[in-house]
This record gives C-alpha cells, sequence and structure tokens, in this order.
C-alpha cells in the first residue's frame, strides 16, 4: 500500500488498519465490517452461494463474529438459519439455546441423529434480537405423514415474538405465503395461541391447532410422554425435520444503503493491471475516513494492492485470477456504496 505522500508499504496501512486476516479491522479499535447477516452478505453479492458465512448481528457491539448457515436461493435467496433440528425417532434429546453462535445445516433427510452436533440448536432472544430480520420462513416435515410445512410470513407480531419472547404469533393464519411444496393445515388452521415463552417462541406452539396440528419441538406432557411435530399430534416420536430461517428485506432498511450518494466509479472496468476508483457526491473528508473491500463471488474477501490517495484510491491487480469482484466503500458507520469490479 503506499500513503497519500507516495511511500509504499507493504502488508498493512498503520493509519487505517490494525490486522488484515479474514477482513479489514480499523485502529479505533471497531470491529471488523461484516455482514449483519446473509442479507447483507446476498445485497451486495447476489450471486453468492448458499453455504455456510460468517457474520455479526450486532456489528460494533460486544458479540464475536461467528459463523452461519445462508440460503441464497429460495424466493431470492437471503435467508439465514436461526433453527435447525433434524430429530431421530423414539428418542427426545434436550433443544439447545444459542445466544452467541447459530446452527449449521447438517444432513436434510428424515432418520438422521443430530443431537449433541453443531448442526442442532436454535437461537435465543438475545441474539435474535441483535439479528436484524423482518421475514421468517418456516420449514419441517416427519416420518408420521407425507404434508409438508414450507411458507414465509412478515407478521409483524410473530417478528417481534422470535426476538423478544413476549407475545405471540397470533394472527399468523392470515398473514402468510406458501411455497409451492407446502402442504401442511398449518398455519391456516390455527385456533389457538400459546404466549411468552421466552427463548422457546420458535419451539413450544408458535404454531397450533389444538390437539390436531402442531409446530412443537421437544416437549413432554402427561398425555403425550414426548413431543415432536410437524403438522400432527401423534402421541409418538416420528422421525422430524424442523427449520426457521430469517431475513431482512426492505423494510427494515436494506434498500436504503442502494440510496447512499456515494457513487463509485471504476475506470476502466474491466481491466488488466491497474484501475482508478473515483467518487460522486463524496462529502468532504469523508473518504479520507474510509477503506475498501473486496470480495470474490464466493464472498471470500481478498487482498490485491490498494494504495489511498487523496479523494480517489488505485487498485493494483497483483495475484488476482480474472473475473468479477465486489468492492465495497466501507467507514467506522458501515457500508457507504458498493460497486461491481471485472478483471480480464
Amino acid at each position: 500500500m503506499k500513503n497519500v505522500n507516495g511511500t509504499r508499504f507493504k502488508g498493512i496501512a498503520p493509519i487505517i488498519f490494525a490486522a488484515m486476516i479474514l477482513t479489514f479491522c480499523q485502529v479505533t479499535g471497531l470491529k471488523a465490517q461484516v455482514p449483519r447477516n446473509c442479507s447483507e452478505i446476498h445485497f451486495y453479492n447476489p450471486v453468492a452461494a448458499s453455504g455456510v458465512y460468517t457474520i455479526d448481528p450486532d456489528g460494533n457491539g460486544p458479540l464475536s463474529p461467528f459463523s452461519c448457515q445462508c440460503d441464497m436461493t429460495t424466493d431470492g435467496g437471503g435467508w439465514t438459519l436461526v433453527l435447525n433440528y433434524n430429530h431421530l425417532e423414539n428418542t427426545n434429546p434436550p433443544l439447545k439455546v444459542f445466544n452467541d453462535n447459530l446452527p449449521l445445516q447438517g444432513q436434510t433427510s428424515l432418520g438422521i441423529d443430530e443431537s449433541n452436533t453443531k448442526y442442532w440448536g436454535h437461537a435465543g432472544t438475545a441474539l435474535m434480537t441483535d439479528l436484524p430480520f423482518d421475514e421468517v420462513r418456516f420449514y419441517g416435515y416427519t416420518t408420521d405423514h407425507d404434508r409438508m410445512i414450507d411458507f414465509k410470513t412478515s407478521h409483524a407480531g410473530t417478528i417481534s415474538y422470535f426476538k423478544t419472547g413476549v407475545g405471540s404469533t397470533d394472527g399468523i393464519s392470515t398473514n402468510f405465503t406458501p411455497f409451492a411444496d407446502h402442504s401442511a393445515f398449518l398455519p391456516a388452521a390455527i385456533n389457538m395461541t400459546v404466549s411468552n415463552m421466552g427463548d422457546y417462541a420458535m419451539t413450544a406452539y408458535p404454531l397450533w391447532t389444538g390437539s390436531t396440528y402442531h409446530w412443537y419441538l421437544g416437549g413432554e406432557d402427561p398425555l403425550c410422554t414426548r413431543r415432536w411435530e410437524v403438522d400432527n399430534y401423534p402421541c409418538t416420536t416420528p422421525s422430524t425435520f424442523h427449520q426457521i430461517w430469517v431475513r431482512q428485506n426492505i423494510s427494515l432498511g436494506i434498500n436504503g444503503l442502494k440510496q447512499n450518494k456515494i457513487e463509485i466509479n471504476i475506470s476502466p472496468n474491466p481491466f488488466s493491471n491497474v484501475a482508478m476508483l473515483t467518487f460522486a457526491n463524496a462529502k468532504p473528508g469523508q473518504l479520507e475516513q474510509s477503506h475498501i473491500n473486496i470480495y470474490n463471488l464466493l464472498g471470500k474477501e481478498v487482498y490485491p494492492v490498494v494504495i489511498h490517495n487523496t479523494g480517489s484510491f488505485t487498485i493494483e491487480k497483483g495475484l488476482l485470477v480474472p473475473g468479477i469482484y465486489y468492492i465495497q466503500l466501507v467507514d467506522a458507520s458501515g457500508i457507504l456504496s458498493s460497486q461491481k469490479m471485472i478483471i480480464n
């Protein structure tokens, strides 16, 4: 790298960066600019594949970044997995509540016991409060019947309930969108509501038709010793698969990132060796407090030589292979602008 006076530094610019391993970290002590959810990853890299990514739901808060499962294809993509239980019949292992991490996705076929693994558990209300989302997707099926639960909802009561554990899903029965393979009676058949279940808002009857159709995980009562239910009330323990995904849609402001006035201009684009980044509508001094992040199509950050000039940046191809990249202008407040960059 090179400072504004033209002196080249190898490695890390001491004024702007303290470390460069997976992300650029700032000397001020702020955490690296890591996406808060899978929706942000998808927003800045629309061709990112489904898989495991690193997110930081509370931004510059105390929570450390961690890995999560992203679905980048269903209904346009951008979904973050917050509940995953692949349960084996005739077992009743305890549920697991995550407060500083999220479950990953392992197997999706029935008849598998994933208890006590990284694929088993759900987010507690503390983590759900930090995670920005305004859509929820329920997905589940069982060996007890052929129906499948697969729908999304933006029902405000459900969003609030899953974040805080206070309230209920009352009203979701008329506020949901089924996906093509949805064949369950729930949530349309709901006729009862359970409220204020705290960290178990997503597991203890969020969808419930009395003594008929339930969404319920890992419970016991005098009538049914073990309860693992997907649109049924079997009073047995069939193999079941429950998932809940969340997504941040435009109503929470992710679209507002597109509305910022700073525009990144790359010239030439595509380029073979060197390109110049200039900016339209940046406020005086704003670029001096900013830096550049660059990601490949898999969402992995890459590190070409970036020279911070006065009012612009120069990018040298270096060891980058030809292809499409996504470039971000970032400061302490977050991502200021994003643009596609092509190297040939």
